[in-house]
């Protein structure tokens, strides 16, 4: 029998104060994501917040005084991972957008909220979509996990 490998450690939390998600589900959709990227040692923690929070910590953090739908922190400072490293950070999402963005994009507020963490998660395994040629292949790998999850 093969065993899956586990990502060593998952922590989601909800800061919101009205909008519920399953914590158990974004837990199994980022290991499978992160095991699918080789990054099954180090943790990640998952926050679900609101607009302010987010616009809150955008305008800290990148001087943009707007909500953001997500945000992603890797901790562990080198930004050129390579398979197998240790991947430790932070995502922030707002539930705020999500609900937002699932009406604007025709999909269901988990959909969203499961492609958001998907795109943090990317974020932190070192995929960029702020250059041409990156994009399409973090919006590809996206759309694979998106596909693998429904």
């Amino acid at each position: 029998m093969v065993r899956k490998k586990q990502v060593e450690a998952i922590f989601v939390a909800n800061a919101h104060p009205s909008l519920e998600v399953d914590n158990d589900r974004l837990r199994s959709v980022a290991s499978m994501v992160l095991r699918k990227e080789n990054r099954c040692r180090g943790g990640v923690n998952i926050i679900l917040a609101t607009d302010a929070d987010l616009r809150k910590m955008n305008h800290q953090y990148l001087g943009r005084d707007v909500p953001t739908d997500v945000m992603a922190f890797p901790m562990c400072g080198d930004e050129h991972l390579r398979a197998g490293d240790t991947i430790t950070g932070e995502i922030y999402v707002s539930l705020d957008r999500a609900r937002e963005q699932a009406r604007e994009y025709s999909v269901t507020f988990v959909q969203e909220v499961e492609r958001l963490v998907i795109h943090g998660l990317l974020h932190l395994c070192g995929y960029d979509h702020e250059k041409g040629e990156e994009a399409g292949r973090m919006r590809a790998r996206e759309d694979h996990f998106l596909e693998t999850v429904r």
